[in-house]
């Protein structure tokens, strides 16, 4: 009877640690999720969205494109627009704001929300307001960029061809891109004067900016011109689960199961088919050791494996 009561009280203790751990999620022993690529919109009204009366703009779109495609992904800025129901809503677009006025402030942006990427769209408010096709600025403004994160990846845009002053600017812009990527840097240029335009259902009421069908044709645009580099930045890789150590069953739980079919596959009695989540401190074998650090998991003795750290 004393026996099978110090057996009983070992399972006991057991059960309440592994119900522990059940309760924390189960996430202890797994590996992290990477993080997100900043992505920090900045520009004009364009950017803030005008035109689409929920505010979004090309954003809308363009994140969900970035979801469809299995990226990870956060827009940052001190602005919000958008739909409540877009995850993403923060931005750098100002409305009626010109290059100069961009550049006085984005050093604090930048140090505030320290992007990964830029999506850059500006200079259409000088052309358009004061005539002033402000290449140099532009080019200043990229520099600027540079110099606060050398290694940061800007995408620099034109503009959809209304009103046809802006075309002057537009012609401009691949030169100063061009220069940027010549010099090393991740500088690239998206063309979204390739729209295919239509005026009567892509322009908004005012006649300047775009509708919510214009936007959903620059997001396109966007996404063409950007996916391939930003999935390259990307260190997720939807295709390949993370894996969770220590979880030999798959389901999604680390308790005494999972230690079974360990025990049973280093006595060759049942041997896993899979044993990449087995070799819990990754010398490339399993044997006793493994066995030995995953008993040790359970009991919460160790946090996490070898492999880890």
């Amino acid at each position: 009877m004393c026996k099978f009561k110090i057996q009983f009280g070992k399972v006991l203790i057991l059960t309440l640690l592994i119900s522990s751990i059940i309760m924390q999620g189960g996430i202890i022993g797994s590996i992290a999720q990477s993080e997100p690529i900043r992505i920090m919109p900045i520009g004009d009204s364009c950017t803030a969205g005008m035109g689409d009366p929920q505010g979004g703009g090309y954003r809308t779109d363009l994140y969900y494109h970035y979801e469809n495609a299995g990226l990870n992904v956060q827009f940052v800025g001190s602005q919000r627009g958008g739909p409540s129901t877009l995850p993403e809503r923060n931005h750098e677009g100002h409305s009626g704001w010109t290059i100069p006025q961009i550049s006085s402030n984005i050093d604090g942006w930048l140090n505030d929300s320290n992007p990964d990427v830029v999506l850059l769209w500006i200079g259409g408010n000088d052309a358009i307001l004061s005539g002033n096709i402000n290449t140099t600025g532009l080019s200043n403004l990229i520099d600027q960029i540079i110099n606060f994160k050398s290694d940061i990846t800007i995408f620099v845009a034109d503009y959809y061809p209304v009103p046809e002053s802006i075309v002057d600017y537009n012609v401009t812009i691949p030169g100063v891109v061009q220069e940027k990527a010549d010099a090393g840097y991740n500088v690239h240029f998206v063309k979204l004067s390739d729209i295919d335009l239509v005026h009567s259902t892509d322009i908004s009421s005012d006649r300047l900016h775009l509708s919510p069908s214009g936007y959903s044709k620059i997001a396109d645009i966007w996404f063409d011109s950007t996916i391939d580099i930003l999935q390259s930045m990307d260190d997720t890789t939807p295709d390949q689960p993370d894996i969770k150590y220590g979880d030999l069953n798959g389901d999604g739980v680390i308790d005494s199961s999972d230690y079974m079919l360990l025990k049973r596959h280093v006595l060759t009695i049942a041997p896993l088919e899979d044993t990449t989540a087995a070799d819990l401190n990754g010398d490339g074998i399993i044997d006793s050791t493994d066995v030995t650090l995953l008993r040790r998991y359970i009991l919460e003795i160790n946090t996490v494996f070898p492999v880890q750290e």
